[in-house]
């Protein structure tokens, strides 16, 4: 299946037909676009099933009389616009579960739209929203559902590298041409979830205030880290902290107040996927598998801790995602008997940085030097650290664009010695 150069939205949006007012929004990556969608009214009709394979012509045929006028109250006609949306609902196994279709207003009747006379098409008032959406031509009358599963799929995938997060319950088709004709336009989206626009360039940052501390000179220089201001209130939420003056190079110190976490234990007998089981987990929580079907925002970091032994020998692992402020009073109840939530106090630690590692990393072997840096420079600089939790943040995605990573030792409390 070769993919099909697409027709213009300069050749089509005002041209062949009204299209809503959109925002093409900054993107520094690759495989798909990143647009605004300006709120307005849209005309819509669910799928139904008992259609068998006319679901989608008998969905378009209600539209359709709708804007015709032999189905609204007016009897006026509508003109029709780009372009033709199909929303797909998904399971939790990515399966089909009902969808919809969808008509853009024009904006001659976007204040009082005629009222539908078929109970079953209504008016719906969309608010802005975020998509990201990838475009493709076609030569041929309907887009067979193997295109739409490559370019699903490479959506998706073009998503996940970039580091980003979408709403994957609906899968959404644009149509924006008639079918048959030799340029075509169709694209795959998803909405976007917690999406940011910002601007991020390293050589603005110098190494200490990427870091967030002075290194020591017997550590050179590796990979820049991201700067922690970069991530936090720009991309995602953070917990809220406090700098620290240290007593030495080569590490920051910092306090993090007091807040609630979703926490799991990572799992033994998960084995080699026991890391991508508790974050599943976690992530199931927040994307609403809780008593509230409540869904959260996603924050960084995530937060590993290990438990040592007294050979230093991890006994226990743990995983924990943070819980937004508006949600520290009454957090919802996970369903998971795996997942809890938990109250953690303002706590005083010791951190160091780590700038990139990938899925070709020796990731164990890079930990356990960071650690043993950590260990050298808060020794040297008399620190009194807790050394039997050794505890990983992550604030960026693993193996993509500019990243941030810390290793982190608690301040030693004897009155709270584990």
């Amino acid at each position: 299946m070769k993919w099909v150069k697409p027709k213009p939205l300069s050749a089509i949006c005002g041209v062949d037909g009204e299209c809503p007012d959109v925002e093409e929004l900054a993107n520094g990556h690759c495989g798909f676009g990143i647009r605004e969608l300006a709120a307005g009214k849209w005309v819509s009709t669910e799928l139904d099933e008992s259609d068998g394979d006319q679901k989608y012509n008998r969905a378009f045929m209600r539209l359709f009389s709708y804007i015709s006028g032999t189905g609204n109250d007016q009897g006026v006609n509508i003109p029709m616009t780009s372009p033709v949306v199909t929303q797909t609902n998904l399971d939790e196994n990515y399966q089909q579960n009902g969808g919809s279709m969808h008509f853009y207003i024009p904006t001659e009747f976007q204040e009082n739209p005629p009222n539908p006379t078929n109970e079953d098409v209504e008016i719906e008032d969309w608010d802005d929203v975020i998509v990201y959406y990838r475009a493709f031509g076609y030569k041929g009358l309907y887009v067979s559902p193997e295109v739409w599963k490559r370019e699903f799929g490479h959506l998706a995938r073009s998503i996940v590298a970039a580091g980003l997060s979408s709403d994957w319950s609906r899968a959404i088709t644009g149509t924006f041409t008639q079918p048959g004709v030799s340029d075509q336009r169709h694209e795959a989206m998803f909405v976007a979830r917690g999406h940011y626009s910002y601007y991020y360039e390293p050589s603005e940052y110098s190494w200490n205030d990427a870091r967030g501390y002075k290194e020591c000179k017997r550590y050179p220089n590796t990979v820049k880290p991201k700067a922690v201001e970069s991530a936090c209130g720009n991309y995602a939420q953070c917990p809220a902290v406090e700098d620290m003056a240290s007593n030495g190079c080569g590490y920051g110190t910092r306090d993090i107040k007091a807040g609630s976490w979703a926490s799991t234990d990572i799992l033994a007998s998960d084995g080699d996927d026991r890391y991508v089981s508790a974050f599943m987990r976690l992530f199931n929580y927040i994307r609403g598998e809780n008593e509230d079907s409540q869904e959260i925002e996603m924050t960084i970091p995530v937060i590993t801790k290990s438990y040592l032994d007294e050979n230093y020998e991890e006994k226990k692992a743990t995983m924990h995602f943070y819980l937004p402020p508006e949600f520290h009073e009454n957090p919802p109840a996970p369903t998971d008997d795996l997942v809890e939530i938990e109250e953690w106090v303002d706590t005083v630690v010791f951190y160091r940085t780590v700038g990139d590692y990938d899925e070709n990393s020796d990731v164990k072997a890079l930990w356990e030097k960071e650690f043993t840096i950590l260990v050298d420079v808060l020794e040297k600089a008399e620190e009194s650290f807790y050394p039997y939790m050794a505890v990983t943040a992550t604030f960026t995605r693993p193996g993509y664009g500019q990243q941030r990573h810390e290793a982190i030792f608690l301040q030693w409390d004897e009155e709270e010695e584990e």
